[in-house]
């Protein structure tokens, strides 16, 4: 997770967008667990030997996703796991949870 990462200059891929790719990655491949905070902008600019708007870049590109959480002052955060809950006329706490295949309690 924390080891240096070489990315490929000159490919017609931006930095940016290839750090967002490696770090999706980690998020989806289960390398950083909901909840866990990601390494600083500094930290990860080091880690990919680029500028911190670069990082920045591919930081907000994942919160547009919706893969990270940035809390100013606290760091960015991957979210824990969400809850699709269907809202309707009749809308039920147990059926929407048991949709999900959970149990309601």
């Amino acid at each position: 997770m924390g080891e240096a990462t070489d990315l490929t200059r000159g490919a017609g891929i931006a930095l940016w967008r290839q750090i967002a790719e490696v770090l999706e990655g980690e998020i989806r491949g289960g390398a950083r667990a909901p909840g866990e905070r990601l390494p600083t902008e500094a930290e990860l600019a080091e880690r990919f030997g680029v500028n911190r708007h670069t990082v920045r870049r591919a930081v907000g590109t994942l919160q547009e996703r919706g893969l990270v959480t940035v809390a100013q002052g606290r760091g960015t955060f991957v979210p824990g796991q969400t809850v699709d809950y269907a809202i309707g006329r009749r809308t039920r706490f147990q059926q929407n949870i048991e949709r999900l295949g959970r149990t309601a309690s």
